[in-house]
């Protein structure tokens, strides 16, 4: 297996000027990485019973990555075990802490519940006053790359299949992880209590949140204000803002407006996926957004969305991979129907914490895979992938696919062009 910082730029992909550069040029000259160290063996040998008395540990300073929030450092342990430390590099607060630990939460769910290949956390400390004197997570090395681009252009056509199954398998995994709230998952501070749904750390109404209507209207009705503040006495933002809005008459399941809700990873794209040389899918990661939402929410995937820019030809891979991930999930729907009409499985995974009532509701459902071949997932996925600076053009996307060339947007903008956003 390779080392994880093999292909890790370091400080070389920094500008020395950078505020990033500082902050983790600060956290690498004054964190203490011997109490590190010890902290990971002793991880370790809890973990590993039979353990080399003589283990030893080595940290990586030089080879690094890094993201948004957080420096990555490679642990190399003596007999060629690899672990990954993910250190904040900016400073903590309260609200950090808490998307922090309801994130380490969430994937020791999802390893519980799920075949989805995620790291595994063996330690975390939240407070800056411990001796290493930085918050971190010691998580597992699980291997594998990730693509250079989406997975329909990046994979070898003979491939395709294989990679649709499994990511397939995430799809169907997640939409049967449900709750009856919406929200991001919380199992306290040492993440090892009962499940409970807290609100979210990014929609206009946190939550958490009973129904799909609030989730989607209220985020919608709260994009549109800023849209409206950006452009004021816009008709073609107005314009834009209506259509995005009622749009979502066209996008919301009648029968699952109350839920159950999966857990939904909110970033699911060739960025967070890990395959190894024959593309076998050895992780997903980045679960830092993950929550229990629609849906409708869990079929969006910018892997499944073709490109209006581009030609039918060169769409093609994308819809073909589309339609075989579909096709996946609905085999893994009605092999599981079929399990349980005969009584298999029953029982082998207790409902967490506020499902209470989703399971006998949950049996005649609208399932994922028919959502996801219905041109209400297109529309759901320019909805959310919309950002108030490029709504309008997600909106005149929105139009084409709700009208076709039957109403156009002079004519939409006619209409919707003087009406006061309410």
């Amino acid at each position: 297996m390779a080392r994880p910082s093999e292909n890790w730029s370091g400080f070389a992909g920094l500008s020395p000027e950078s505020d990033k550069y500082k902050r983790i040029k600060l956290v690498l000259s004054s964190a203490n990485f011997k109490h590190l160290k010890k902290c990971a063996i002793d991880s370790r040998r809890r973990h590993q019973i039979n353990l080399p008395p003589d283990i030893d540990c080595g940290i990586n300073l030089t080879q690094f990555a890094t993201g948004f929030n957080n420096l990555v450092l490679e642990l190399t342990f003596s007999d060629n075990i690899y672990w990954i430390a993910r250190i904040p590099y900016r400073t903590i607060d309260h609200n950090t802490k808490t998307s922090l630990l309801s994130e380490i939460a969430t994937m020791n769910i999802i390893r519980q519940r799920t075949s989805i290949p995620i790291p595994r956390i063996f330690e975390f400390e939240m407070s800056i006053d411990e001796p290493f004197g930085y918050p971190y997570v010691l998580m597992e090395y699980l291997g594998g790359r990730k693509l250079d681009d989406g997975l329909a252009k990046s994979i070898p056509r003979q491939y395709h299949a294989k990679v649709a199954k499994q990511f397939a398998n995430v799809f169907a995994e997640l939409q049967n992880l449900t709750f009856s709230r919406i929200g991001r998952l919380w199992c306290g501070e040492t993440t090892d209590q009962p499940v409970e749904i807290i609100p979210m750390g990014w929609h206009h109404s946190p939550g958490p949140l009973e129904t799909s209507l609030e989730y989607f209207y209220n985020q919608r009705q709260g994009e549109n204000r800023e849209i409206v503040a950006l452009h004021p006495n816009n008709t073609d933002w107005l314009t834009a803002c209506w259509v995005l809005k009622t749009a979502l008459a066209h996008t919301v399941i009648e029968d699952r407006v109350r839920g159950p809700f999966p857990l939904c990873h909110l970033d699911l794209h060739f960025g967070n996926l890990l395959f190894d040389d024959e593309y076998n899918l050895t992780g997903v990661i980045d679960w830092s957004n993950a929550q229990a939402a629609p849906i409708e929410q869990l079929s969006v995937s910018p892997e499944l969305v073709i490109f209006p820019g581009l030609s039918e030809e060169q769409n093609r891979p994308i819809v073909e991979f589309k339609k075989l991930v579909i096709q996946f999930v609905k085999e893994m729907e009605n092999e599981k129907a079929k399990a349980k009409e005969e009584g298999k499985g029953e029982g082998k995974t207790p409902p967490l914490g506020q499902q209470q009532g989703n399971m006998k509701q949950s049996q005649h459902l609208t399932p994922l895979s028919t959502y996801m071949a219905s041109e209400s997932a297109e529309l759901m996925h320019r909805q959310y992938m919309a950002s108030p600076k490029g709504s309008l053009w997600a909106a005149k996307r929105v139009a084409k696919l709700i009208y076709g060339e039957h109403i156009t947007w002079e004519q939409l903008r006619k209409v919707y062009g003087c009406m006061t956003l309410l």
